[in-house]
């Protein structure tokens, strides 16, 4: 068995610190990316539009057949979504004119989202709720827009500052980049304000939180 000196076991040490250091950092580039975060929220997003009809419905608020028909192409928006993002992802470079159906995918679901809150004829607390979880919603599709690359176009339109009419209130939306856990976080923590000004929030209008995501 060959001996080492305590020189060359300190430099052992920290070639091997560097190379779990690098290795970590690999890992942390492959792992993480703004696609890999819109793909992975976008169940949420679905679950946060479905979370807002059971409390709209919780408040007696009737689910009319066109607004049905809005939150179907919303839920088609996201499919489109996911769908752009991976063919998007399939191949390095991205394949010829994957970045605009992206954008176009983000576009229809914020106009149809847009169109959703417009036409809720909610008032009072209710209103003020439906104003906050719009503005969650809105400031991440902003946040992850914001992160497409640089030769997006929607992301020079849709910027800090843009104003969506809810119901009959008018908000700025503040791009705000959330995971999941915090998405869920925020969404939850506006509902539980519900009590406080008179509005009814069902369990089912809360997000699931997993043990992870607790921690």
């Amino acid at each position: 068995m060959q001996s080492i000196t305590r020189r060359q076991f300190t430099g052992h040490l920290v070639r091997g610190a560097g190379l779990v250091v690098m290795s970590s950092a690999a890992l942390s580039l492959d792992g993480c990316s703004v696609w890999t975060d819109i793909v992975n929220w976008i169940p949420v997003g679905e679950a946060a539009v479905n979370s807002i009809l059971s409390l709209l419905t919780a408040n007696g608020v009737l689910i009319a057949a066109p607004i049905q028909v809005i939150v179907s192409l919303i839920e088609a928006g996201f499919t489109a979504l996911k769908g752009a993002v991976q063919e998007y992802q399939s191949t390095t470079p991205p394949p010829v004119g994957a970045l605009a159906k992206v954008e176009a995918a983000f576009k229809a679901v914020i106009d149809n989202f847009t169109t959703f809150v417009q036409s809720l004829g909610v008032s009072g607390g209710l209103l003020g709720i439906i104003t906050g979880l719009a503005q969650i919603i809105f400031g991440t599709l902003a946040a992850f827009m914001n992160k497409l690359p640089a030769s997006s176009s929607l992301r020079r339109t849709v910027v800090i500052g843009l104003t969506v009419k809810v119901g009959t209130a008018t908000v700025a939306v503040n791009p705000k980049m959330r995971t999941r856990r915090v998405f869920k976080k925020d969404w939850n923590a506006t509902m539980a304000t519900s009590p406080r000004v008179g509005v009814t929030c069902p369990p089912s209008a809360y997000l699931p939180v997993s043990f992870w995501e607790k921690l």
